[in-house]
């Protein structure tokens, strides 16, 4: 998996619909019941790095907190602040912010689909960023529980797709929810449909 072959697989068309079909029967009654929630903006970071000659990106394990999303596994990213110009910036401060990549680093490859997420109201736009080498990472010890750096291959063997109970604030439990095993975390929800999205294109 060359330089060539990962732009020329992330360039493709977005499969959009087909990469969250998988997902739909387990998010239905969570969108019936936001549906009429106000969608408010935000924005995640996928970069893809070549560590070892070996494509890699990278997701973060959330610290603790009193919230929807705490502990969860997710790219780095967040809301926009009003001085934000567009949203892509607001990926790119929010990734300097929780792991210290500069906002400047890595070149924009592609936009995925966007994601809502009914329990917390964010529609999600998830921006792709390539390095040609490692960034130096430095986790905000508030935000961010821990770094963890991927194989790219690693999403694509079939044994990493497995399915689990998930438990969700307000004694919700989803059953035999597709997820992904990577580095023996379990990552699931918006982060899991747009892994898919990526998966579904380099497959």
């Amino acid at each position: 998996m060359d330089a060539n072959w990962l732009l020329d697989k992330l360039s493709s068309d977005l499969p959009g619909e087909a990469a969250h079909a998988p997902y739909k029967r387990y998010r239905q009654q969570l969108e019936e019941i936001h549906a009429a929630q106000i969608r408010r903006p935000a924005a995640v970071a996928i970069h893809f790095y070549l560590k070892n000659a070996a494509w890699h990106f990278i997701l973060i394990e959330r610290s603790t907190y009193n919230g929807q999303h705490s502990g969860q596994m997710a790219f780095p990213g967040g809301k926009p602040e009003a001085t934000d110009p567009h949203l892509e910036y607001t990926a790119r401060r929010e990734c300097f912010e929780e792991i210290g990549i500069p906002i400047n680093t890595g070149r924009h490859l592609k936009t995925l689909s966007t994601v809502w997420i009914p329990v917390s109201g964010y529609e999600v736009s998830p921006f792709v960023f390539v390095h040609e080498e490692a960034p130096l990472l430095q986790p905000d010890s508030r935000e961010v529980q821990e770094i963890i750096s991927v194989d790219l291959s690693d999403l694509l063997k079939e044994e990493t797709c497995i399915q689990k109970d998930i438990n969700i604030p307000g004694g919700v439990i989803l059953k035999d929810h597709p997820c992904f095993l990577l580095n023996n975390k379990i990552v699931w929800g918006a982060t899991a449909l747009m892994l898919n999205e990526v998966r579904m294109m380099l497959r």
